[in-house]
């Protein structure tokens, strides 16, 4: 049997003026079934989250700092040996950490899925999502020295993300494609890439609970109804908890 200690997984986030999003990343975060686990976020609001939980860490940076330079900062504040990267607006499988550790647990240097979904909240329609150049940013984990030496382009306003994965997959080594559906986005307005009129969405959101799988879906539909509700009331809070 394994006994090798687990390593630390540093789930990152980076955000600005979205408090409605905190309570769902919370739940994305804690209903992670994998122990070994810290949040980083990378707040650039002008009054950032505020959180009291041991293992999640706020770090301010100034307002109207882009995307790329705040994942970079992230990046750097990764205290695990290993990142996965946790948008706060994204949903996220309960076993994705305990599969990405396992799948880089055989030599791997980057582990992820190629497979997602983009969902479309109010309607609750869907779109399926196959990557044809390997993992997908939201679904994958690595090693945070192979991540941190694929830094981020800060001159990219949007899309640094896709040209970040694919430095990383050059430099790893061994990939390992997973086959579960470990992450969806969410189309909404604030959305940068994946705004909610960029797609049409075909697909009812029952396809993908169906592929998920009833447990692994858990509340998400009840999870779902309240960020909804929060996004209407437009209620800002900037405390990072569940609502």
């Amino acid at each position: 049997m394994n006994t090798a200690p687990q390593p630390l997984v540093s789930c990152l986030c980076v955000t600005e003026s979205r408090p409605q999003f905190s309570p769902w990343l919370w739940w994305s975060y804690t209903k992670q079934d994998y122990a070994g686990k810290e949040l980083v976020i990378v707040d650039s609001s002008p009054e950032p989250l505020v959180c009291g939980e041991p293992d999640v860490r706020v770090i301010s940076a100034l307002t109207g700092t882009s995307v790329a330079a705040k994942r970079n900062m992230a990046l750097r504040a990764a205290r695990g040996s290993v990142v996965a990267w946790f948008d706060d607006d994204d949903w996220q499988h309960p076993r994705r950490l305990s599969i990405l550790v396992r799948a880089l647990s055989s030599g791997a240097t980057l582990a992820g899925a190629t497979q997602g979904w983009f969902v479309e909240p109010v309607g609750r329609r869907a779109l399926r999502y196959a990557s044809h150049d390997g993992v997908i940013f939201n679904g994958l984990a690595a090693p945070t020295a192979t991540a941190a030496g694929a830094a981020f382009d800060e001159l990219k306003r949007r899309a640094a993300d896709t040209s970040w994965v694919r430095r990383l997959a050059t430099q790893a080594g061994e990939v390992a494609v997973v086959p579960e559906l470990l992450s969806l986005w969410l189309c909404h307005r604030r959305n940068l890439s994946n705004p909610v009129g960029k797609y049409t969405f075909p697909d009812s959101l029952g396809t993908v609970r169906a592929l998920v799988g009833p447990t692994d879906w858990g509340e998400t539909d009840d999870r779902l109804t309240e960020l909804v509700r929060r996004l209407r009331d437009d209620k800002h809070e900037s405390s990072l908890k569940v609502s």
